[in-house]
């Protein structure tokens, strides 16, 4: 680097170890936001699960809006769809949450529940979903684009 006159200038090695120490910081930061998401989406799922057999119009309109529009351009009905997921939903009481950033996967057994993170929370892009196999996409009853 050159200083106003010309001459090579030196940067100070704290400048360096600043830098450093300021990415370590901001990636730890990402490390401890798991749990707080992992949570958030767990109370998302499991309210899912819940209401998609004793409120399945809440149940709508935990949906993301893709989905929405999704069922809503194939003529279904939100609330049969979510009726019909009740039963391949998994144990909202026993669920195994991932995050991977701003996408997440709820499951228990080999029943799953996909969510994704919006400006308003969590909202589910699919339910009712069962693995068709290693390297297959999952077989879902709801879900969007």
């Amino acid at each position: 680097m050159l200083d106003h006159l010309g001459q090579r200038r030196r940067m100070p090695r704290l400048a360096l170890s600043g830098a450093a120490l300021l990415a370590l910081v901001s990636l730890s930061g990402c490390a401890g936001r798991g749990s707080v998401e992992q949570e958030a989406v767990r109370s998302t799922a499991s309210g899912f699960v819940l209401a998609t057999s004793s409120a399945p119009a809440e149940a709508c309109a935990m949906l993301a809006p893709a989905t929405t529009e999704e069922l809503a351009g194939d003529g279904e009905e939100c609330t049969d769809l979510v009726s019909d997921a009740a039963a391949s939903a998994p144990d909202g009481d026993a669920l195994d949450v991932e995050v991977y950033g701003r996408d997440a996967i709820a499951r228990s057994g080999d029943k799953a529940i996909f969510l994704a993170r919006f400006d308003d929370g969590w909202r589910v892009t699919a339910a009712g979903c069962t693995p068709r196999g290693e390297d297959l996409p999952y077989d879902c009853t709801i879900e969007g684009r």
